[in-house]
């Protein structure tokens, strides 16, 4: 990892052989006693010094490692070249100029000048919505390069945005606002000169059975009132899908005119309506929402596609609803400026699917195709299958048996009528099953072919499906790329072996190693280096590993302290590259404030006997991220009523002692009143979480919790006699998730254990020890529906004096008394 030095490299130390040859490209070389590169110049000069410079100030070392040039070496114009290509590769620098001096021995001065990118944005002029016009800026938005040739485009989209908000004819000026030593600038737009008009008229151009006061009334724009022209084209809008539902769908809203009266600041606007035909959708036999076909005519469409999109919406609403056998007629009846879509239903009867059966099926039992497909008949009270589910299911079993190499498979539903419903037959017609027989590497010498064989989703004698083998190919390219192998190209071929047999032939055209010369860090203002050093998860000279270098994008992104983050790999010779980190720090202070209300009366459904005993209640948060640079983040709650007051005090810091482990600190002080009691609580609390491979997690605390029950208005003692309570526990606990959604899951399972021990010290009182397990179980049933199975067991020792007796019911429930 790279840090500030005195870059330069003087003669003495060893010789590397020069880099390849590559494309020449011009460079700037200063004049005045120092004698510009020439490509001319072959003479049999040495080098003898290497300078990087970066706005006007010794670079970072790693610079140094993207020039291919060593004292030491001979002086040659293309390697210049090469370096000045690979100093911009990086996308850091805005230019580079090369000065040499010397002409024995050379010394060689690389001047870098950086890149500025934006860190902010800000508006000075009319009071307005700075986010919106941040939304018209184009050319230069928070987080790009600052390219001054846009900076007049830039002041003309903010100016068009302040014409949107109704500041009229704005001069907008740019100021570059930038701190000495720091590759971030400021754009501050400063607006004056603008003009603001009101509506003086407002015309409607249109003939239709809608009255002008009827599209008046749902527009914000109106005479008298200031003209903004992001108002009026949401007005448009409004207009345009009021007259799609009253049939008009396809009318166009413009405006048309704008007239401006400068002396009086007033303008006169012309709206022109085109309605364009009426279309009315008319669907007789069955009540079916017209909402469903209303968008297929919104656009002029060919009319038969039209009808038969409204068919396959209509018959796919009847049969959710279990009209299995509904059919539909349609047809198109014209008028003076009306279409008339007209669907004639007939329904039949309202159905259920009773039964499922397979037939054609010789590679997979029936038994095997309804576990697969989740299929469970015999279930009381439900549907078997619903609508959606059924005409799935041949999609579903088409593809299971080309996944089994049958490709040329094909299902058809048939449903056939019972007494009481209908049975769903699928008809399955396999066709012949084509297998791997053999896989071959060409091509490939470093790894062995044994190793890529475990890397394949194929396998020999396994099913042959072609989509597998692109994903083998992708396989091969990650397994390269992964072990530091850079320009590998595989490609594929499937050759025919034997009746329904095919071997598969990947051509290997193998890169070179890479290896990790350096590692360059920029742009990080206030974040230490060596917070984000902890974070890489690739090493200089290690091999180029791209899940490696992915991971480590990953974890600078999981810190959440910065908005931007790019690792990007610039390659400095044939078999070496240097990784560059470049981030971009976010927002440092977040703040938030609530007020509400709250009653200890019930609230019903009638405002007449709403309470009036309503007490407010008020929030107050701060955050403020990466604290001192170290990725930490300090936190502060407070919440206040009329009968509760708390603090909570947050310290989270991603390293715990220096090790990869996240930890949270929390101190807080409550007081609340409840109807039996009233109770003070005073903690603080260490806890951190460590990932033990997939699906796995060690979460770890450390706590110390004073309670006081002030006020108890109970009639019979409790069990606990001595006031105040205070514990010392440490807890630890391990969880397995593997549940789809942690939220709402349908499938998988999640197990947890969780020990804590109370432990008598500084005076404390606890002194128990227990141990808590938790299993859940989910599976999906038929006709919509989930299994959930849910375990808890505890043991305990001494568990007499546990505060959470007090509240083991929750902390809105009192739970004293004796067992």
């Amino acid at each position: 990892m790279s840090n500030t030095a005195n870059v330069s490299r003087e003669g003495g130390r060893g010789r590397r052989p020069g880099a390849g040859a590559v494309l020449a490209l011009a460079a700037v070389f200063a004049l005045g006693g120092i004698r510009t590169v020439r490509a001319q110049d072959t003479g049999p000069a040495v080098v003898a010094k290497v300078v990087v410079e970066a706005d006007g100030k010794p670079a970072e070392k790693g610079l140094l490692d993207l020039i291919p040039i060593l004292p030491g070496d001979l002086y040659s114009p293309r390697l210049v070249d090469q370096a000045v290509k690979q100093i911009f590769r990086t996308g850091l620098f805005a230019d580079v100029r090369v000065m040499k001096s010397g002409e024995d021995r050379v010394e060689l001065v690389f001047v870098l000048v950086r890149n500025l990118s934006i860190n902010n944005v800000f508006f000075r002029g009319p009071k307005n919505s700075s986010a919106r016009l941040r939304e018209s800026l184009i050319s230069l938005r928070p987080g790009a390069i600052l390219q001054e040739d846009k900076i007049p485009g830039a002041a003309a989209e903010v100016g068009e945005g302040l014409r949107k908000e109704g500041y009229f004819g704005a001069s907008v000026e740019c100021e570059v606002r930038r701190r000495e030593g720091d590759s971030t600038v400021n754009l501050v737009f400063r607006a004056s000169g603008w003009k603001s008009y009101h509506i003086g008229s407002l015309e409607l151009e249109w003939q239709a059975d809608i009255s002008e006061a009827r599209l008046f009334k749902k527009m914000k724009s109106k005479i008298g009132k200031i003209y903004v022209p992001r108002v009026l084209e949401a007005d448009l809008e409004v207009l345009a899908a009021a007259l799609g539902k009253s049939g008009y769908r396809r009318a166009e809203v413009r405006l048309a005119g704008e007239a401006f009266d400068e002396s009086k600041s007033l303008v006169d606007l012309r709206i022109e309506i085109l309605p364009h035909e009426k279309i009315m959708i008319v669907i007789n036999g069955a009540k079916v929402p017209s909402r469903l076909l209303e968008p297929i005519w919104e656009e002029r469409v060919f009319e038969q596609w039209g009808l038969d999109e409204g068919e396959v919406r209509v018959l796919n609403y009847l049969r959710r609803k279990g009209y299995l056998f509904a059919t539909v007629k349609s047809r198109v009846e014209k008028g003076p400026d009306e279409i008339r879509i007209i669907h004639d239903v007939t329904p039949g009867e309202k159905l259920k699917i009773e039964s499922v059966g397979f037939q054609g099926l010789a590679a997979f039992s029936e038994l095997d195709m309804k576990t697969r497909l989740a299929i469970s008949e015999g279930i009381p009270f439900f549907a078997l299958l619903s609508y959606d589910r059924l005409f799935t299911i041949p999609r579903e079993v088409a593809a299971f048996y080309k996944e089994n190499g049958f490709a040329d498979v094909q299902v058809r539903l048939d449903l056939a009528k019972q007494k009481t419903g209908v049975r769903a037959v699928f008809d399955v017609r396999e066709g012949q099953k084509t297998t791997v027989e053999a896989i071959r590497f060409e091509g490939g010498s470093l790894f062995p072919a044994d190793t890529l064989l475990r890397e394949l989703v194929s396998r020999q004698g396994g099913p042959y499906f072609p989509p597998n083998i692109q994903r083998d190919v992708s396989q091969i390219e990650s397994y390269y790329l992964n072990h530091g192998v850079r320009g590998t190209e595989v490609v594929a071929r499937v050759e025919p072996s034997a009746e329904n047999r095919v071997s598969f032939v990947y051509e290997i055209q193998e890169g070179e190693k890479v290896t990790v010369r350096d590692i360059f860090i920029t742009g990080n203002r206030t974040t230490k280096n060596r917070v984000i050093g902890k974070e890489l998860r690739i090493g200089k000279g290690d091999e180029a590993d791209y899940s490696k270098v992915q991971e480590t994008k990953r974890r600078l992104e999981r810190l959440g302290i910065f908005s931007e983050v790019r690792v990007e790999e610039v390659p400095t010779g044939p078999r070496d590259e240097v990784v560059v980190v470049t981030v971009r720090e976010g927002e440092k202070n977040y703040a938030g404030a609530g007020l509400g209300f709250e009653s200890l009366t019930p609230l019903s459904g009638s405002l007449a006997s709403w309470p009036n005993d309503f007490r407010p209640r008020g929030t107050a948060e701060y955050i403020r991220t990466n604290v001192f640079g170290l990725g930490a983040q300090v936190g502060l709650l407070g919440q206040l009523s009329t009968v509760e007051r708390r603090a909570v005090a947050s310290w989270n810091q991603p390293y715990l002692f220096g090790l990869d482990l996240p930890a949270t600190l929390l101190g807080w002080a409550e007081r609340e009143e409840r109807e039996t009691f009233t109770y003070d609580r005073r903690g603080v609390s260490l806890s951190t979480i460590k990932g033990l491979g997939k699906a796995r997690l060690l979460l770890a605390s450390l706590s110390l919790i004073r309670t006081r029950l002030i006020i108890i208005n109970i009639e019979e003692d409790i069990d606990r006699q001595f006031q105040p309570y205070s514990a010392a526990l440490a807890s630890l606990s391990l969880n397995w998730e593997r549940r789809d959604d942690t939220l709402n899951p349908a499938r998988g399972f999640f197990f947890s254990v969780t020990g804590e021990w109370g432990f008598p010290v500084f005076g404390m009182e606890s002194d128990y020890q227990k141990v808590f397990f938790k299993s859940q179980l989910f599976r999906p049933l038929p006709a919509g529906l989930n299994l959930g199975v849910t375990a808890r067991m505890g043991l305990g020792n001494g568990l007499r004096n546990l505060p959470e007796r007090f509240f083991a019911g929750g902390s809105n429930t009192f739970r004293g008394e004796e067992f």
